[in-house]
């Protein structure tokens, strides 16, 4: 792995004014690892201000319910306009624009349009930095089923890369052979980050944002929780699932898979060091086993009873097929002797819900079939979370000293993580119970 290269990620914050883009380009200054810069398109410059991508899917939405979208349009070019005035470069915003609105009656759609405030901002951004321009179009490719074709993407970009020192791409798309140009889900410019660091080997990928801390538990409901400096991809990935979405999910796994780190820092603060994510923790981690408590609310709990449940064979076969042929994922289930119980989320069971006990009674035809309303799961994570004596201990005196009861309990068989069930109404009060427990300890 090339010590030398680091892929930096930098959000709409970075680019949201002329003193935000001067900084940006300070920080990529500041070290010459940082060769490849992924770019957003411009943030809010104030409270009430538009992003630009905001901006652009509004324009595309005038024009097809055939509303007048010149206001609009005008707006995206005077953010563009003041954008390359207040860097002092010569750069045709209007010529982008005639191209925007060529292809916005040719019908190139929402994606074509809404990516081209990544593309027109990372034109001007690589013209203001004197580095060549890479399209993300030329590089990231999606397959007929919608996904990135991984190995088309990276033979691609390598290609692409090879004998560019420096290069500006913008984030947030790609192209596919069925629509053309193809947007990412929001904050899919992490992807994009994760798939040049793979091309060009680089020893470290950045994303540079706003929010860059990840606490050991929600500040809403934790006093001034630890900060998590240091955290394995594993750990993230269990994160994730609670809705803690530093990365998005498809960053982890394409990094996790040849180990490049991530480094998540703060546009606003760049004297903070943010927090790392790697295959396993480094030594100056020295942290508590428990390195988060997260959580969600609205569950909805099912259970199944039936005389004899444990003996008939299928069973699970046939309670999942009814989720899965609804659409509706089953996030956990637990069967005893004579009952099977599934979580599931709320709302979509609920708008399905007498649809699915009658399909339940029809193939099992249980004896009672029950659902239990505003459930939570909160799920406790860290590295070697199994192997470690007494912590279960901790856990259930922490929640029993809070007047808690617990609806289910459920160890990660990766040793990463232990998720309870509680109701709704106890969630704050079991996050502060566990934090003091498990975090503080």
């Amino acid at each position: 792995m090339d010590s030398n290269i680091i892929v930096s990620k930098f959000g709409s914050a970075a680019f949201a004014s002329q003193d935000m883009i001067n900084k940006t380009v300070n920080i990529i200054h500041s070290d010459p690892r940082r060769c490849y810069i992924v770019v957003a398109a411009p943030g809010s410059r104030f409270a009430e201000d538009v992003k630009m991508t905001d901006l652009l899917f509004i324009l595309n939405s005038r024009y097809t319910n055939r509303e007048d979208f010149s206001e609009i349009l005008e707006n995206v070019r005077e953010r563009f306009i003041e954008i390359v005035r207040g860097l002092g470069i010569s750069f045709d915003v209007d010529a982008e624009m005639m191209n925007l609105k060529k292809n916005l009656f040719f019908g190139k759609g929402n994606d074509y349009v809404v990516s081209r405030g990544e593309y027109i901002m990372a034109k001007i951004f690589a013209e203001y930095l004197g580095w060549p321009f890479i399209d993300a179009a030329n590089i990231i490719f999606f397959g007929k089923d919608g996904n990135i074709d991984h190995e088309k993407t990276f033979s691609a970009a390598a290609e692409v890369l090879k004998n560019l020192d420096h290069a500006v791409i913008p984030g947030f798309y790609g192209a596919s052979g069925t629509t053309g140009v193809k947007l990412f889900p929001r904050g899919g410019g992490d992807i994009t980050a994760a798939v040049i660091s793979r091309a060009v080997d680089a020893s470290l990928c950045e994303k540079w944002s706003e929010t860059t801390k990840i606490f050991s538990a929600d500040p809403a409901i934790v006093e001034n929780p630890e900060v998590i400096r240091h955290v394995t991809y594993g750990e993230l990935k269990q994160l994730s699932y609670m809705g803690i979405r530093i990365f998005h999910e498809d960053v982890i796994f394409l990094m996790q898979d040849i180990g490049i780190p991530i480094r998540i820092r703060n546009i606003y603060d760049i004297d903070d060091a943010g927090t790392s994510v790697t295959s396993e923790l480094p030594p100056e981690a020295n942290r508590n086993v428990t390195a988060c408590i997260a959580g969600r609310r609205n569950y909805r709990f099912i259970h199944i009873e039936k005389f004899g449940l444990n003996r008939l064979t299928g069973i699970g076969q046939k309670v999942f097929g009814i989720f899965t042929e609804r659409n509706i994922s089953c996030e956990h289930y637990m069967s005893g002797i004579y009952r099977f119980s599934i979580v599931v989320k709320n709302p979509l069971f609920d708008l399905k819900r007498a649809e699915i006990l009658q399909a339940l009674n029809d193939a099992i035809h249980p004896e009672k079939i029950t659902v239990e309303k505003n459930l939570s799961l909160i799920t406790i994570v860290g590295k070697g979370m199994g192997t470690v004596k007494g912590i279960f201990a901790r856990m259930f005196n922490a929640i029993a000293e809070a007047g808690i009861k617990v609806r289910m309990i459920e160890q990660g068989s990766d040793d990463l993580n232990i998720i309870i069930g509680v109701y709704d109404e106890d969630f704050d009060a079991t996050v502060r119970a566990l934090y003091s427990a498990m975090i503080l300890k």
